[in-house]
């Protein structure tokens, strides 16, 4: 217990905001407190036997019990000028020992409501009684021992026995004040102070050190660019001024004030290098003046664009020899459980820890798994809130985040800003009205019009009138033909109109090139990924029904192939995706999927002018296919923004981004975001993760399902398949198949696709969680190497 205390100390001890030094002696407290009902003979005994678990045994009540006892003792005499308690620590003071008994109760599980059937006032009016076998149990067996311990921190747990009976009513008594005051401040000091001694905890019990800090030169972005790009002319001569401008506004920046930025910059315009350079010198700037150093938090909503900005990341950083996890850290549920510092690599255990903990100068993660950490009331997410704190937060592509979300987003971010010392950067081309420009968040780029007035690279036409696939195939083979030389990129808004403009092309090919009626299966050249070559042309499909691993090294190929290329996706391309291509087809979609897609092409500003065209394509019943996933509202404000106008310059979407923001706000009903307010203040926290979601999906229930598709996937499944075998035969326990399974865990998620319920068919379920496409079986009727998952509906008939 007094590991797991001095771990929970020190760590708030070392952080940097206002009451930091008072929150760090109640972490102690309840650290030597929290595990206190082990001493009964209940607890010994299971230890030693597991099959001698009882509910006698159970350790949480009893300690949180003791908890209250402890911190409502220490405030009682506790002079308050001995610490600078800020006021808004001080308008809950009276309601931290509840608190505190609550982060008890549940540190080995998720926290609960307060109030309902089987709430936390509930709980104690009708388990409260079984608290006294223990109490007896520790007066007879461990009292001596116990005492020993406690007289050094002042605890009498004489006195703490003697009244146990009070305890009901008092803690009954605060449960219900704290219930009715309704305040934020409750929900996130509980989760501070939560968050500490979980993972002081868990520190202690896999014998883990705190990781040392390490500093970053603030100007390695700067040496970098200069040794990669010398040629400043043209499109780079623009992203100079952009990234000059942006660090020089760090010289009149008040950082006690200012704590919240927007990059607004058209895509292209080099945000990734000109955003990790200003929060480095940032970094060094509130070194200097706050002395602390705060960690970075770069988040992306797709983890596709995580991978491509870690790479850049980390071709900075080793340049400068600033290698190992504690320096640069990615975190997403696909990551490896990797830790390692110069040549020494942590065990599996610490790893995971660690990488979950966020202990590193550097982390790239999620919006899922920020925002889950921050809004949640789950264990292993909420562990990781403290070192959030005295962070830099770079959020990039923002407008990600649902609109019923902006002013929840906005209380956090501004609650997490101003009381735990941490600063926020929102990074897109389409600035979301999160918050209110110059009072809220203040602009790191002064004239945002100026660069998009000159990335003046693409003209989009809007074409939205209804049209059919089979009316849109003429206009796909016209631009296919005239445009011989040019790359052509088509993002639709469904899988099945995706695959079905990927036939025409593809058969279109077959016919114009082999004068054939029907694909035989010769003649074309379809690599291990499944991009056709046909006559020095690419065909190239993308969408989630393919596997990760030929995902990846399809955009890795459209990077680098010197071919012509024709691509087909859906809109897993749009942000963030490296690529340019001269010509861009758009199934209709809202403006700022519009404005990203167009990020795609002539992204390098050549000479000829790319062109975007956006159409309205339907389906056989006449509905637009936008409408299968897309937000109504979002789509009414794209169409009210750009009121009929058939062509629009790219310059003038930094005003009708805008424009298009405010349409949305005309309609929308943020009423979500108030409610998941009121669930936080009146700490309803089973209830968090069912309202805030930010990957709000129309899609039916999923089910994962692995593809044994080569030689790698096979070796990888016989090992998950070992794993389950030990497991089964009991050769191995829970904890260690979990552990084994980690080893494996990013390498098996490249070749796992989810699919809807729905689309079965004839899909091998592997287990009830697992489907299985298995190749080296024979089993192909279930998987297209070009496009992916075969779902019901396109399977070919068979007789059995």
């Amino acid at each position: 217990m007094l590991n797991v205390a001095n771990n929970s100390n020190n760590i708030l001890k070392e952080s940097n905001f206002e009451g930091n030094e008072f929150l760090s002696r109640i972490s102690f407290i309840i650290g030597i407190s929290h595990d206190f009902a082990k001493a009964t003979s209940f607890f010994q005994e299971y230890l030693f036997d597991h099959s001698k678990k009882t509910k006698k045994a159970n350790h949480g009540f009893l300690s949180a019990v003791f908890t209250y006892y402890n911190i409502n003792n220490y405030l009682k005499d506790l002079n308050k000028n001995k610490f600078n308690i800020p006021t808004f620590i001080n308008e809950i003071y009276d309601l931290l020992p509840v608190l505190s008994y609550l982060i008890v109760l549940r540190h080995h599980g998720n926290l609960k409501n307060l109030k309902d059937s089987n709430g936390e006032i509930e709980n104690i009016k009708e388990n409260f009684d079984d608290l006294k076998i223990q109490i007896n149990d520790i007066n007879n067996q461990n009292l001596d021992e116990l005492n020993n311990f406690y007289n050094e921190y002042d605890i009498n747990i004489n006195v703490f026995i003697e009244n146990f009976n009070d305890f009901k009513k008092l803690i009954l008594k605060s449960l219900r004040r704290l219930y009715l005051s309704k305040n934020i401040d409750n929900y996130l000091i509980l989760t501070l102070l939560y968050s500490t001694l979980l993972d002081g905890d868990k520190l202690d019990a896999s014998k883990t050190d705190m990781i040392e800090r390490i500093e970053i030169p603030n100007d390695i972005v700067d040496k970098f660019k200069n040794d990669i790009f010398r040629d400043f002319n043209g499109i780079n001569k623009i992203r100079e001024e952009a990234y000059n401008e942006i660090s020089n506004k760090l010289d009149d920046l008040n950082i006690e004030k200012d704590k919240i930025f927007s990059i607004e910059l058209p895509t292209g315009c080099g945000k990734t290098l000109t955003a990790f350079s200003f929060v480095l010198k940032l970094r060094e700037k509130i070194r200097e003046n706050n002395n602390f150093t705060p960690r970075i938090i770069y988040s992306l909503p797709f983890l596709s664009i995580i991978d491509q900005n870690e790479n850049v990341i980390k071709e900075i950083l080793n340049e400068n020899d600033l290698n190992g996890s504690n320096i640069l850290l990615k975190h997403n549920y696909l990551s490896d459980m990797n830790y390692k510092i110069d040549e020494f690599e942590y065990n599996q255990n610490q790893a995971q820890l660690l990488t979950e903990g966020w202990y590193s100068e550097i982390v790239i993660t999620t919006f899922i798994q920020l925002f889950y950490s921050l809004i949640s009331n789950k264990n292993r997410s909420l562990r990781k809130f403290h070192n959030i704190t005295n962070s830099i937060i770079l959020l990039d592509e923002i407008q990600s985040i649902p609109y019923k979300f902006w002013p929840l987003i906005n209380v956090i971010l501004t609650e997490l800003s101003k009381k735990f010392n941490s600063w926020i950067i929102l990074m897109t081309a389409t600035q979301p009205l999160i918050f209110k420009e110059n009072k809220e968040i203040l602009p790191l780029v002064s004239n945002k019009d100026y660069y998009f007035k000159k990335f003046n690279r693409v003209n989009f036409n809007f074409d939205l009138e209804s049209k059919t696939i089979g009316d849109f195939e003429e206009e796909i083979i016209d631009t296919i033909e005239n445009n011989p030389d040019k790359d052509i990129l088509f993002v639709l808004n469904t899988i099945n109109s995706s695959n079905d403009i990927y036939s025409i092309i593809k058969d279109y090919f077959y016919k114009n090139y082999y004068n054939k009626d029907y694909f035989d299966g010769e003649n074309f050249d379809i690599d291990e990924n499944g991009v056709l070559n046909i006559d020095g042309t690419d065909l190239i499909y993308l969408s989630t029904n393919i596997i990760p691993k030929h995902r990846l090294n399809k955009i890795n190929h459209i990077k680098t192939s010197k071919n012509r290329k024709i691509i087909i996706s859906t809109q897993l391309i749009e942000a963030g995706v490296d690529i340019s291509v001269d010509i861009v087809y758009r199934d209709f979609a809202p403006l700022d999927s519009i404005i990203q897609t167009g990020g795609r092409c002539n992204r390098n500003y050549s000479s000829d002018k790319g062109e975007v065209n956006i159409i309205n394509l339907v389906n056989d019943k006449n509905k637009s296919f936008s409408n299968f996933v897309y937000d109504k509202i979002l789509l009414q404000s794209t169409n009210a923004t750009i009121g009929g106008k058939e062509k629009i310059k790219e310059k003038d979407f930094s005003q009708l981004s805008n424009e298009y923001y405010i349409e949305i706000l005309k309609y929308a009903n943020q009423e979500q975001s108030k409610e998941i307010l009121n669930t936080i203040k009146k700490l309803y926290l089973s209830n968090m993760q069912n309202e805030f979601k930010i990957l709000d999906s129309k899609n039916m229930p999923k089910i994962d399902v692995f593809v044994n598709v080569d030689d790698e996937s096979n070796e990888i499944w016989e090992k998950f398949e070992e794993i389950n075998n030990k497991f089964e035969n009991k050769e191995i326990k829970s904890f260690e198949k979990k552990n084994e399974f980690l080893n494996i865990k990013s390498d098996f998620y490249k070749y796992i696709i989810s699919v809807s319920t729905k689309n079965f068919g004839t899909l091998n379920l592997h287990n009830e969680w697992l489907g299985l496409i298995d190749f080296t079986n024979g089993i192909v009727d279930k998987y297209d190497i070009e496009t992916g998952f075969i779902n019901e509906k396109e399977e070919d008939p068979f007789i059995i």
